[in-house]
């Protein structure tokens, strides 16, 4: 390895590691991105058969593990399937995509929580908790 550092110049490799250097804290500095696991939370009649925020799959419910999440915006697509009877009754899977800005992000958190409620609405929170700090609040709200 020595031997191939010593065929480069000294100014090229102070410029390469410069580089380095450079695009390292230009991504620590300027390229927002939260990792972390989804959490969802039916709030609805009808079933979530699966969902995804920004393409990272949440599942059916319960918690997904370990996705990134880049940006200020969040495009949460689901699918609604039906119960039984809700068949019967000629009710059709349905599919729905929103975009919300992402919520607050600090250090400690490591749940992106989705809260699927009435009318199609969505609302995320992260949290540092498996646990989300608005379950109560919904399921008082929404009985669910």
């Amino acid at each position: 390895m020595n031997r191939f550092f010593r065929l480069i110049p000294i100014w090229m490799q102070v410029v390469m590691v410069g580089l380095v250097v450079l695009a390292l804290a230009w991504q620590a500095l300027f390229q927002k991105s939260a990792s972390g696991r989804l959490a969802g939370y039916n709030h609805t009649d009808r079933p979530i058969f699966s969902y995804w925020v920004n393409g990272n799959w949440g599942g059916n419910g319960g918690t997904t593990c370990c996705w990134s999440f880049k940006g200020d915006s969040a495009e949460v697509s689901w699918i609604l399937s039906m119960t039984g009877e809700q068949q019967r009754q000629g009710i059709v899977e349905e599919r729905h995509s929103i975009n919300l800005p992402m919520p607050e992000h600090t250090r400690g958190d490591q749940y992106l929580h989705v809260h699927f409620l009435p009318g199609n609405k969505v609302d995320l929170v992260w949290s540092s908790e498996i646990r989300s700090p608005k379950l109560d609040q919904y399921r008082e709200e929404f009985g669910k």
